[in-house]
C-alpha cells in the first residue's frame, strides 16, 4: 500500500535550545529513541531497519534518510498497533535557528481519513514534546518497556523478516 502525502497530514513544529546535531542524535540513536518515544531496537542509519515496541506490539520502519544533521525519514513497513501506518512516512527536518533548532515534523499519510488519526495525533503531540524534554532537559516521557528483561531479549535478537520472534512471543 502506498500513501500519498496530503495537506491534511499530521504536522508539527518544535523549537529546541540545543543545536541540530543534538536533535539529530536523539533521532538516530537507539537508546535515545527509547528515552523519548518507545522501546527501540535495530539500526537507525540510512538503509537500516528500526524496530519499536508499543506495549507488546511491534512497529518496523526502514530508515530512508539520516542526513546529518538536517533530516531523518522513516518508512513504516509493519505496524501491529496501528495498521493504518503501513505505507506512511515519518519525516523530521531540522534547521538551525538562533541558538537552537527548529524541527518540522511531518507524518506523511497520517490524516483525518485514517481510523487512528485522533489517537495518533495525540500520541505524536505528546512524544514530540517528550523529544524536546529529552534533548533540552535530559529526560523525556517515553512509553516504558512492558518488562525490562523481555525488552532486553527483544532488543538483542537478530530480527529476520517473515520469521516469528521468540522474544516477541515471550512478551505475550
Amino acid at each position: 500500500m502506498s500513501i500519498h502525502p496530503t495537506t491534511d497530514d499530521f504536522r508539527s513544529t518544535k523549537t529546541f535550545a540545543a543545536p541540530p546535531e543534538a536533535v539529530f542524535a536523539a533521532l538516530t540513536d537507539i537508546d535515545a529513541l527509547t528515552g523519548w518515544w518507545t522501546p527501540a531496537g535495530g539500526g537507525a542509519d540510512a538503509g537500516e531497519t528500526l524496530r519499536f515496541l508499543m506495549g507488546d506490539q511491534e512497529v518496523v520502519m526502514r530508515v530512508d534518510e539520516a542526513d546529518r544533521p538536517s533530516r531523518v525519514r522513516w518508512s513504516v513497513l509493519r505496524c501491529e498497533p496501528a495498521p493504518d501506518w503501513v505505507g506512511t512516512s515519518i519525516v523530521f527536518d531540522l534547521e538551525p535557528v538562533r541558538a537552537g533548532t527548529e524541527l518540522r515534523f511531518h507524518h506523511e499519510g497520517l490524516n483525518p481519513g485514517l481510523e487512528c488519526f485522533e489517537s495518533c495525533q495525540g500520541g505524536w503531540t505528546h512524544f514530540l514534546s517528550s523529544l524536546v524534554d529529552y534533548v533540552d532537559r535530559g529526560a523525556g516521557s517515553p512509553n516504558p518497556p512492558p518488562d525490562v528483561e523481555r525488552f532486553a531479549a527483544w532488543r538483542a535478537e537478530e530480527h529476520v523478516p517473515g520469521q516469528a520472534s521468540t522474544a516477541k512471543a515471550a512478551l505475550r
